[in-house]
């Protein structure tokens, strides 16, 4: 029983994480279009190195008008090597990732203490871990902020690492893969 709970939890922390990668990187400024709208705060590295932080003015699929300090700067996709948008994590993905764990571990530390015939003690684990868990998730992801890349010329050499759990009736272990 205990070990399908935490089964359970690895399963949905996993398919969280992956939702949350799922977002990639534009390639091409048709596919950043996809990504961003007027008026976001991003910042704008170009083939020298030099950032650049502005409002988006207008994009195109060739051209990204950045508002900067009143002035309109153009930036030309050639001229890109990487974009970043500043972002908050969302305090949903948290709560839903703290109330799941804290409820399982809440009804499986309950369960393991006094058996498995304590349903209702159980449940009653499962309620209050569960909000604890779910007030210490929304806790950390308003915690998380930073600059995400949304844009990355097919030539800058942007490198990812991606570690996923890999849990099945027949396998546990990690999926490991590196992007360069």
């Amino acid at each position: 029983m205990i070990r399908t709970l935490i089964l359970i939890t690895i399963g949905l922390v996993a398919a969280a994480v992956q939702a949350a990668e799922a977002q990639g990187v534009a390639q091409s400024f048709d596919e950043l279009r996809l990504l961003v709208r007027r008026g976001d705060a991003v910042t704008v590295v170009d083939v020298a190195g030099v950032e650049t932080t502005g409002k988006i003015a207008e994009l195109s699929s060739s051209r990204l008008v950045l508002r900067v300090r009143g002035q309109a700067l153009d930036v030309f996709e050639a001229d890109a090597r990487k974009i970043l948008h500043r972002h908050g994590d969302s305090l949903s993905n948290g709560a839903w990732i703290g109330l799941c764990t804290g409820a399982v571990l809440g009804s499986a530390l309950i369960v393991g203490a006094v058996g498995e015939g304590h349903g209702g003690l159980a449940l009653i684990a499962a309620a209050f871990y569960g909000g604890v868990g779910a007030g210490i998730g929304v806790g950390i992801d308003a915690l998380v902020r930073g600059r995400q890349v949304i844009y990355a010329s097919p030539g800058s050499g942007s490198r990812a690492l991606s570690i996923s759990p890999l849990v099945t009736p027949g396998r546990r272990g990690a999926v490991v893969s590196f992007r360069f």
